[in-house]
């Protein structure tokens, strides 16, 4: 008897699978660089995870990183604006439920970071940071597609399935350059800077995979000869990259979760050799999953009519496509500024980050709970403190409809926050909007019974001397042309034959006449 294999390929975990989620907090202190004024107050700060080093041993996971805090105030000399930036470190050991971990993936994420004062010339940071270690790898599952052999009969099923074609990481270097207005003065000095980059489309093409986002970036800078007046400057630069993909087709399915991993604006002088155009540079890295949707024509059922045939199989879950699409959340709300002395007159800069906390599965849909966290910058009318900054919360929740749901589906829900607006309401009251696209993709997975391997044992010469060439046999409920084929080892044809049997199904109590002799 040969047998015919192939391999169904899955992956065996997912986000929201990982092995190991473990948040601490970093609580540290820096001070303020020489070269700049005291500290009267904090505006506006911006942190950044980076991941410098992993280790594996013994089922350890040790992780070595740095948040990279930058801080936007008003100092104490003029009133001035001042930004600065520190690398503060941080070191944690997280215990993995297996041995190795080499092929863990590491995910940083940093939920809220806060700037205070401990006196003009220091500052504190504290950061709660969240890191994810989980594993993904590819399981293959082998399957029986074929039996052949004399006197072997075989029952196939048609099986659709969701296929991993391909799981690989790459870098894609963006760079992207803008020139100021000709109503903004030279840029002098670069005192606070931020740049937030999405990813907001993503397409398989011919052996290669395109992705599309934006770069917002936000300046303060000082224009040349200027020392009091800082400028604001902020834009959007839409941004394309491709990815060679051997063997992608456009009929696969993408599922991306990128990453950060360098980023940079740099000055440099235009024609006229004045420093007037922005380069705005980032490495981003791709986590990339391609799945395509297959048809498996596989075996369930083995028999011969010249001996047993031992079956290996098992129940397996086959992962099926049930939906990947955008979902976009529309949130408003208002926010009451905290009493002050001064009074805001315009906005501006405002931003808006989003922070998921909750994803639960619910009847034909999923909710996704979290915070939105936004930081906005005004103008008041003081000449002491001519600018001032808040940061503030609103709870979110979003659903988003996914049919056929249930316990045994997974899911990677990413949201990006894709505009953000702001307004003044009244002198105390700030207006805000915020749109989020929730990118989803979910499967589910379907009990299959499979045939993984089979052995065949011919009849030894008791039992073929024991048969007989004649059976008379009252079916039972439930019996069909296989089940009394394999009982009596002969072929479901001839059962029909020679019972003009027209129908698979065989009525209970039905007198059937079989005919053994070996060979058919």
């Amino acid at each position: 008897m040969e047998l015919k294999k192939e391999n169904i390929h899955r992956m065996s975990g997912t986000v929201q699978s990982a092995c190991q989620t473990v948040s601490f907090t970093l609580d540290d202190d820096f001070n303020v660089p020489d070269a700049r004024p005291d500290v009267k107050m904090i505006l506006r700060e911006k942190g950044r995870i980076r991941v410098l080093e992993k280790k594996c041993n013994g089922g350890r996971l040790h992780i070595r990183g740095v948040l990279q805090a930058d801080v936007l105030y008003i100092g104490e000399e003029g009133a001035g604006i001042y930004g600065m930036e520190s690398e503060l470190p941080f070191d944690e050991m997280i215990h993995m439920e297996q041995e190795d971990c080499s092929g863990i993936t590491i995910r940083a994420e940093l939920e809220d970071m806060t700037a205070t004062m401990i006196h003009s010339r220091k500052l504190n940071v504290k950061a709660l940071i969240t890191v994810k270690a989980f594993c993904e790898e590819i399981e293959d599952e082998i399957v029986v597609t074929e039996a052949e052999g004399k006197g072997l009969f075989a029952r196939a099923k048609d099986v659709n399935f969701t296929n991993l074609a391909a799981m690989r990481k790459d870098t894609i270097r963006i760079r992207e350059e803008v020139t100021l207005p000709s109503s903004r003065p030279n840029i002098g000095e670069i005192l606070y800077k931020e740049l937030h980059l999405t990813v907001n489309e993503s397409r398989v093409l011919e052996d290669e995979l395109s992705v599309k986002g934006n770069m917002n970036v936000f300046l303060v800078y000082r224009g040349m000869g200027l020392k009091e007046t800082p400028e604001f400057f902020e834009t959007r630069l839409p941004f394309t990259g491709r990815f060679d993909l051997s063997g992608a087709m456009p009929s696969m399915i993408e599922d991306i979760t990128p990453a950060v991993l360098q980023k940079n604006i740099n000055i440099r002088p235009d024609e006229d050799g004045e420093e007037r155009v922005i380069e705005v540079e980032a490495v981003l890295e791709l986590d990339m999953k391609l799945y395509e949707e297959k048809e498996l024509m596989v075996l369930e059922d083995i028999y011969s009519v010249a001996g047993h045939v031992n079956l290996q199989g098992r129940r397996e879950l086959i992962p099926h496509l049930l939906m990947k699409n955008q979902s976009m959340g529309s949130f408003f709300g208002t926010y009451e500024l905290p009493a002050r002395e001064v009074t805001p007159m315009q906005i501006s800069y405002g931003s808006c980050e989003v922070h998921p906390e909750k994803i639960g599965m619910e009847e034909n849909k999923l909710s996704v709970e979290g915070m939105l966290e936004f930081k906005v910058l005004m103008v008041t009318g003081s000449d002491e403190q001519p600018y001032l900054g808040v940061k503030f919360y609103a709870p979110f929740r979003q659903e988003i409809e996914a049919k056929g749901i249930n316990e045994e589906c997974t899911y990677h829900v990413m949201p990006v926050v894709t505009d953000s607006s702001f307004q003044l309401y009244r002198s105390n009251e700030l207006e805000w909007k915020a749109e989020v696209n929730f990118q989803t993709i979910m499967f589910c997975n379907t009990p299959e019974y499979m045939v993984t391997g089979a052995e065949f044992v011919p009849f030894t010469e008791e039992e073929l001397a024991g048969r007989h060439s004649m059976i008379g046999y009252r079916s039972e409920a439930g019996d069909n042309l296989w089940s009394v084929g394999k009982r009596f080892h002969v072929s479901p044809e001839m059962v029909a034959q020679q019972n003009n049997l027209e129908e698979e199904m065989i009525p209970a109590g039905k007198m059937l006449l079989l005919i053994c002799n070996g060979n058919n």
